[in-house]
């Protein structure tokens, strides 16, 4: 289901069977949509200042939609968003001496719905997201807006 690269530090997160719980003093886990946009980027910045005084971890995320390269690809547009593949050496760069553990994943489907699935399955204490500023998405509906309606956990927007 996930697929992407791992920072030299990242363990998963062992936690005793049913010593879980939402809601602890400081985060465990963060999830970070990311997709290589500037706000994305604020958002990334974000969640490893918060992780790094936490001593969290970062998952961070990108989504592909089925309707991202595709309809690019049909328009005949010339510009294709990013792949996972082209983020992760840019996660290399942004998070090089951070000093915050961190694992990226590459996922398929709607990005709302995606990060609250990856934050369920690694039981995340929050999902992080950049604000989109783009017209298209006011009409549309934003990923923000998607992970405000129905995430069962808290949501930072970062501008």
């Amino acid at each position: 289901m996930f697929s992407g690269s791992t920072d030299p530090r990242w363990e998963p997160l062992a936690v005793p069977s049913g010593q879980f719980e939402i809601g602890k003093d400081g985060a465990g886990l963060l999830v970070v949509g990311y997709d290589g946009s500037d706000p994305s980027r604020n958002a990334l910045a974000y969640a490893a200042g918060l992780a790094r005084r936490d001593n969290a971890s970062l998952l961070v995320a990108f989504v592909e939609t089925l309707t991202s390269a595709t309809l690019w690809f049909y328009a005949g547009s010339p510009i294709i968003p990013d792949s996972g593949a082209d983020l992760s050496d840019d996660l290399r760069t942004e998070l090089s001496g951070v000093g915050v553990p961190w694992r990226f994943v590459s996922v398929r489907g709607d990005t709302a719905r995606e990060l609250e699935t990856l934050a369920a399955a690694t039981r995340a204490d929050a999902i992080v997201v950049g604000r989109s500023r783009s017209l298209w998405r006011t009409f549309g509906g934003s990923v923000a807006v998607g992970l405000a309606k129905r995430a069962r956990r808290t949501v930072l927007i970062v501008p």
